[in-house]
């Protein structure tokens, strides 16, 4: 039996929580495993995705600077050697950011209002080419 694909959600605040709750249940529903990682600062967010075994990272940023948080992400990612895990992004993202945040490595922005069945399929999508890497010949 296959492993489900393991997607570690985090977030950046108390406030605003319903999408971050919506985004959880769609995953569910889809059958990909959500570890609720919460309110998670990048170095938290590394350790939990190590402890995890997660295939991909989403993170819910609505508070935050993302031009600020994620390269912190990435940069801690590569000290603990997970710097091949696939990031995706969500929430309030600046469209002035977004291409500092893809030259990083974000496979994927999503804004509000972006139709539940494309995050899923698209965090399907680039969970399984992760899970996949390497098993192609």
């Amino acid at each position: 039996m296959e492993k489900a694909l393991r997607f570690l959600l985090v977030r950046d605040d108390y406030y605003h929580q319903r999408g971050y709750w919506v985004i959880a249940s769609a995953m569910r529903d889809a059958g990909i495993e959500v570890i609720l990682g919460g309110i998670q600062t990048p170095p938290e967010t590394v350790e939990t995705a190590i402890q995890e075994d997660v295939d991909i990272i989403g993170c819910r940023i609505m508070q935050g600077a993302p031009d600020i948080v994620i390269p912190v992400l990435f940069d801690k990612m590569k000290e603990r050697g997970i710097g091949n895990i696939p990031v995706v992004v969500g929430g309030i993202v600046p469209e002035k950011n977004e291409r500092l945040l893809r030259e990083l490595g974000v496979k994927e922005i999503f804004h509000p209002h972006t139709p539940l069945k494309t995050i899923v399929e698209r965090v399907k999508a680039i969970g399984d080419e992760y899970k996949n890497r390497g098993t192609e010949k």
